[in-house]
């Protein structure tokens, strides 16, 4: 099956997808809020994972969108 697969909010879901190598892109949009406490997305992570930076854009007031993709061999 060919497509894009979007994941809204569903860590565990991503971080399965990352660790079984079936993700080929990652977006985050970064909000400038720090809450001090919470689950943070990579905890858990033994896998080292390279990534190369595809694109930033700043989004409204002071939101801002990376896309990463995942390094392959």
């Amino acid at each position: 099956m060919d497509g894009e697969i979007l994941v809204h909010g569903s860590y565990r879901l991503v971080r399965t997808l990352i660790g079984q190598n079936l993700a080929d892109e990652l977006r985050l949009v970064v909000f400038p809020v720090v809450l001090g406490t919470g689950l943070r997305f990579f905890d858990g992570t033994s896998d080292t994972k390279p990534m190369h930076l595809i694109e930033t854009q700043k989004v409204g007031d002071g939101l801002v969108f990376y896309a990463y993709e995942f390094a392959r061999d």
